[in-house]
């Protein structure tokens, strides 16, 4: 599963795990401004993956080779469609390269993102790199994860990440 950060994690991961699946999370965020955001929401990630025995892979694909990919057009919501896509294909290739049947996402969780984007995106990054992606409408479980994050003590952002939010929007 790509996971934007901790928070949104948990339901997700609880619920794949209530249905059977075995859950490895990978932090693949070029997106998160400045590097002291994207180090603190690693380092909370890495403690709910150890709290939850859960694996957890990071790709460092570098804020620079993002920010390049989305000044190809910064209105909204064409820059969070080409956030997505570069996050969710690099997704799709290590789970392809790692061997896991399918992927999924986190991003999936949110009321604030463009959820048919997200699906979009992941199913021609499933494409492209020849795995499966399992779609799950995570929404309904936002306001509980949440809750979740609440009682486990984990950090929690007030933007999406990216420096084009930084300062009002919602995550």
């Amino acid at each position: 599963m790509h996971s934007c950060c901790a928070p949104c994690t948990t339901f997700p991961l609880a619920l794949l795990r209530s249905l059977g699946y075995s859950v490895s999370s990978l932090f693949v965020n070029p997106n998160i401004y400045p590097d002291a955001e994207r180090e603190k929401r690693w380092t909370t990630m890495r403690e709910l993956a150890s709290a939850e025995k859960m694996p957890l892979l990071r790709s460092d694909m570098g804020h620079d080779r993002w920010l390049e990919a989305v000044s190809q057009n910064l209105a909204k919501p064409e820059r969070c469609l080409i956030c997505y896509r570069t996050r969710l294909d690099e997704t799709a290739r290590t789970a392809r390269e790692e061997g896991y049947p399918y992927f999924t996402t986190s991003l999936l969780l949110s009321i604030y993102q463009d959820h048919e984007g997200i699906v979009r995106e992941a199913a021609e990054a499933a494409r492209r790199h020849s795995v499966e992606f399992l779609y799950f409408d995570f929404r309904k479980g936002y306001r509980r994860s949440r809750e979740m994050a609440r009682g486990k003590h984990l950090y929690m952002q007030k933007y999406c990440g990216c420096e084009f939010s930084f300062g009002g929007e919602p995550s």
